[in-house]
């Protein structure tokens, strides 16, 4: 038997009554000001806390990478002396 019979009465159902074929759950709840007013709190704290969370972590990037290319330039104290003197000569700067 073809399926078309049992689903035309169901979808004229649907349709007729949209009351009892609701989307969601919430679309009741809008109407309480208390409810409406807690979900757009949740939809702003969902939005706004994966961007904390990227800038958290290009801060401790930066702050990382600054430490490490600060201590990358500083003069070492076992670092071999610059020769002041052309080549042939073995004059070494203090």
């Amino acid at each position: 038997m073809s399926r078309a019979p049992r689903v035309l009465p169901a979808a004229a159902l649907a349709l007729a009554l949209p009351r009892l074929a609701q989307a969601c759950a919430v679309c009741s709840v809008l109407t309480d000001e208390r409810a409406r007013r807690a979900i757009f709190n949740a939809t702003v704290f969902m939005s706004l806390l994966p961007l904390a969370v990227i800038a958290l972590g290009l801060w401790w990037f930066a702050r990382r990478a600054g430490a490490a290319l600060r201590s990358e330039f500083q003069e070492s104290p076992d670092a071999v002396p610059q020769t002041t003197a052309g080549p042939g000569r073995s004059r070494v700067s203090p």
